[in-house]
């Protein structure tokens, strides 16, 4: 079997070519998903947000521009409303914190992980989205590492869900079995669903003509696959699974859970 991934936000590996970046992480996602008779590649693409997007190497919220805020007000919104009934008030910046700081607590997760965590976050969709050439070299490297691997399952973590769902919309995109979502932001409004291109239609998406099958998987502690059960219901033609408990801690995003995941693993038997 022959399974191409794409990685999510938090992968920038300084000092590395893309080239060794990618096969870095196909080794790592390779031990997680315990394919030993699969030949496993990862697409690597976090060095082009870096350079085109001009991120720093500061995650702290105080460097965020004003679209980076507002991106994590609307992930921060798409949370349920906090148990604790508290009204952050002040600045944007001030107020980020502040629900951060309850997020994380509820989390039982550490107030700089939070932080860190939301800043990359924010940093890293709003340099995919940019004006530029940034989303078209991304698009294509994916493009490239399909063409050339030609895989019977392709799967897109995070922010890759949405670089894949894009690419593979392109027309003359190869034919892929079966792609995997997992703690996708497709869904999310206004920051993410809203901004695709192709643009829904009346309030939907579609599964590419490019994929025979598309499932979601998606964690319900996890803070980023947002709204839960969005995908399944802002999209057609996906096989969704919405309560996949596959998180540990505060890695409530992380994709080695999700490789680890018996879902996913079925999922993967399924491919003939």
């Amino acid at each position: 079997m022959k399974i191409l991934g794409i990685h999510g936000i938090g992968n920038h590996r300084p000092g590395e070519s893309h080239g060794t970046a990618a096969r870095n992480l196909a080794t790592t996602w390779a031990k997680h998903l315990g394919a030993d008779d699969a030949d496993v590649h990862v697409v690597y693409y976090a060095d082009l947000l870096r350079e085109t997007g001009g991120q720093s190497g500061d995650e702290d919220l105080t460097d965020l521009t004003p679209a980076q805020e507002e991106l994590v007000l609307e992930f921060l919104n798409a949370q349920p409303a906090d148990p604790s009934g508290r009204v952050p008030q002040g600045l944007l910046t001030a107020l980020l914190r502040d629900r951060l700081a309850a997020l994380a607590e509820s989390r039982e997760c550490p107030e700089w992980y939070m932080q860190w965590y939301m800043a990359r976050l924010a940093k890293e969709v709003v340099a995919y989205q940019a004006p530029g050439t940034g989303r078209t070299a991304v698009q294509q490297r994916l493009s490239e590492a399909i063409d050339l691997h030609r895989p019977d399952v392709l799967v897109a973590h995070s922010l890759g869900s949405v670089v894949a769902y894009e690419t593979l919309h392109r027309a003359g995109t190869a034919h892929i079995p079966l792609w995997v979502t997992i703690g996708s932001p497709l869904a999310l409004p206004k920051v993410v669903f809203d901004r695709l291109a192709p643009a829904p239609v009346d309030g939907m998406g579609t599964r590419p003509d490019a994929v025979g099958r598309w499932a979601n998987l998606a964690d319900p502690g996890d803070l980023v696959a947002l709204p839960a059960k969005g995908v399944s219901r802002r999209f057609s033609g996906v096989e969704s699974d919405d309560h996949v408990v596959v998180h540990q801690g505060f890695k409530f995003h992380h994709a080695e859970k999700y490789l680890q995941s018996p879902a996913l693993a079925r999922l993967l038997a399924s491919v003939a």
